[in-house]
Formats: structure tokens, sequence, C-alpha cells
């Protein structure tokens, strides 16, 4: 397995999206741990380049659940989830809520090897 390493994308308070995330080099795959948030989906949007326009990060397969890690409650933390980037190195984190204060979140790129 090849691992990127770590980096913070940051959601400022009363915000909801973080400032641009660059990975490094291209990944299959987006580790995410999230820290106590305000209640909120968390989704990522994704770009070809690092100045580029942003999209949300969709999974076409009629059998995925989707790209959303599920709702969250305020107060909690301790939750990773795996997104699947199909060869994306520059994301961006999407809250569904406003945070109550600034949220960073740890996150790496992954390649099955």
């Amino acid at each position: 397995m090849i691992l990127g390493s770590w980096k913070t994308a940051t959601i400022a308070a009363s915000g909801t999206l973080s400032g641009a995330v660059a990975l490094g080099r291209d990944y299959e795959f987006l580790e995410v741990i999230l820290p106590t948030i305000t209640s909120a989906v968390i989704s990522v949007n994704v770009s070809d380049t690092s100045g580029g326009t942003y999209q949300a990060l969709v999974h076409t397969s009629p059998t995925a659940v989707g790209h959303f890690v599920p709702g969250t409650t305020a107060g909690t933390g301790g939750l990773t989830a795996l997104y699947r980037l199909g060869g994306f190195q520059h994301v961006k984190l999407l809250s569904g809520a406003t945070q109550a204060a600034e949220r960073a979140f740890t996150i790496r790129g992954m390649n099955p090897e």
C-alpha cells in the first residue's frame, strides 16, 4: 500500500468549505479523520489542477451508498472515513452545515499496490 503524508483540511468557524489541499500526487482513495464537528454530512470536492474549479465527487455505481460520511452529531469525533478519489490529488472538504468553530480534519491519500 502506498500512503501519502498526513495533511490538514480546515473548515473555518461559520464556514462549510475547507481550503484546497494538494495531496502531492494522484491517489485512488482519501482517508479522512473527522474531529468533533457540528452535526453535518461531510463530502469531498475535487479538481484536476491546484487552481482549478472544484466539483463534488460523486460515485456513479448504482450500488454505491454515496460519497457522504453518515451524518455525525455535535460533540462526536473519532470517526474515520474512506472516499474513492479515482485519481485526483486536489481536494476540499465540504460540510453540509455551518461549523460552530474552526474544524481541522486530518487527511491523506492512499493507493493499493
